[in-house]
């Protein structure tokens, strides 16, 4: 695969390609790693976002939204009120940058990590991350957070690649990421009381060896 290949040629700045990944940080990551993260993701996240039922008056959060692309693409479906919070301040004025993209939505974009979620209880229908569980510290506390800000009925929809996938990729995901089992996140999922509707398999292209896990918080 392409992204396997470039990243065994990449060897050698392995960790600093790891640290841009996980939080694109100064003139490269505003101006190169975003869009990066959006050619790169971009098949996952259109697979992700597909699990999700949206409408213009969903109100969609997407968490570690790197190069936007997902919230574009949700504005292109004709979602209007669209919020993205990211650990990146590089990613954060990128997208502030690009906000005439978003003609006629609300867009409100934070730098904030999972575990810490700037929304309210129960405000947000739906919410997308694509490639970020890797980098949370504390799954558990994310998806409790998801699950917080989530009203009843509201949806999780999380794309990311497999353990395996993962570490074909050789170096550069030793370096800060966390490789989770399948079953093991949908084990974190649970304890956060968020209820495991599905684990779609993707296959075909880039998304070969990815999965969307797709959780409800449903009321108790």
């Amino acid at each position: 695969m392409r992204t396997q290949f470039l990243f065994r040629l990449l060897a050698p700045v392995s960790g600093a390609i790891a640290r841009q990944l996980s939080r694109p940080s100064g003139w490269f990551g505003r101006a190169v790693m975003t869009r990066v993260l959006n050619r790169g993701n971009r098949q996952l996240i259109a697979a992700t976002l597909s699990e999700l039922e949206l409408a213009s008056d969903t109100q969609l959060l997407d968490v570690g939204f790197g190069g936007g692309l997902a919230l574009e693409l949700a504005h292109r479906r004709g979602v209007r009120r669209l919020a993205g919070v990211d650990p990146s301040e590089a990613a954060v004025a990128s997208l502030r940058a690009r906000s005439a993209r978003f003609a006629c939505a609300e867009l409100r974009v934070e730098v904030g990590v999972a575990e810490a979620l700037p929304f309210g209880e129960g405000t947000l229908d739906a919410v997308v991350s694509t490639n970020t569980v890797y980098f949370w510290a504390d799954p558990v506390a994310a998806f409790g957070e998801i699950r917080r800000v989530l009203r009843n009925g509201g949806i999780l929809a999380l794309g990311f690649s497999g353990a395996a996938k993962l570490r074909s990729f050789g170096t550069v995901t030793r370096h800060g990421f966390h490789l989770r089992e399948n079953s093991q996140l949908a084990e974190q999922a649970t304890k956060a009381r968020l209820t495991v509707l599905r684990l779609v398999t993707l296959h075909g292209g880039d998304t070969e060896g990815d999965f969307v896990l797709v959780a409800a918080r449903l009321p108790t």
